[in-house]
């Protein structure tokens, strides 16, 4: 909730690799030092602001949304098994949103969303891939081409790739099967603008995503690589 008029805000947690991580990887105990120490401000999680964009909520009623991007790593490892970590990113986030957007949150009323993973469409972001601090280096390898990654919200056997904020690519691992799968009339795939699934023989499903972005599902390019178990799915991404 943010401003006089107790708006809705969603912020949607994304990760991406060239975001780049935390200089220091403390622990919790040694974060809680620093914060009680006389520089709290000496830790910092490098992360990437979106724009403030207006949503419908699921009771059709207007509120707003910022997606906020941080280093893949750090969210595996950090984010996503530590509530301490998760408070910890909200609290940077008060100053990150007052800052860039005069927004003030009331983080005593701050939830979780449980049963949905984003809220809107992600929007791309230009990603610096070093930090802002040039007295301090990090060593980080370039990527091939700014791809998003989102996996956070998919099934385990699922990796999702957003290229250059232009092109779906959603790669789907296979079970493992007494004989691999070598012919494609065991798989029925149905696909739309924002979920895939997949079946297997006609009654088990390998995968059911949603996508959060909306793709141009008339002609999708569907590859099936039988020596990897996986299947390759791209399409049009439309904005």
């Amino acid at each position: 909730m943010f401003g006089e008029s107790k708006c809705k805000l969603f912020l949607n947690i994304c990760h991406c690799i060239n975001v780049p991580r935390p200089i220091e990887d403390y622990d919790e105990d040694k974060i809680a030092e620093i914060i009680d120490s006389d520089d709290p401000g000496r830790y910092r999680i490098p992360l990437s602001v979106g724009e403030l964009e207006c949503i419908r909520d699921n009771r059709n009623e207007n509120c707003a949304k910022i997606d906020i991007i941080v280093n893949s790593t750090f969210y595996a490892e950090r984010l996503e098994i530590s509530e301490f970590f998760r408070q910890l990113l909200l609290l940077i986030l008060t100053d990150a949103l007052d800052a860039k957007h005069k927004i003030k949150i009331d983080l005593k009323k701050a939830v979780q969303l449980k049963n949905r993973r984003v809220m809107g469409d992600l929007s791309t972001q230009r990603i610096k891939k070093e930090p802002a601090n040039k007295f301090i280096q990090e060593t980080v390898e370039p990527a091939e081409e700014e791809n998003l990654i989102f996996d956070n919200y998919l099934p385990r056997n699922c990796l999702l790739f957003l290229k250059r904020g232009k092109e779906f690519e959603l790669l789907i691992k296979f079970p493992k099967e007494n004989t691999p799968i070598e012919d494609p009339k065991r798989l029925c795939l149905k696909i739309n603008d924002d979920r895939l699934v997949l079946i297997l023989d006609r009654r088990r499903t390998i995968a059911d995503v949603y996508f959060p972005f909306k793709i141009n599902y008339d002609n999708p390019n569907v590859e099936l690589f039988v020596d990897k178990d996986t299947l390759r799915v791209t399409a049009a991404v439309v904005w």
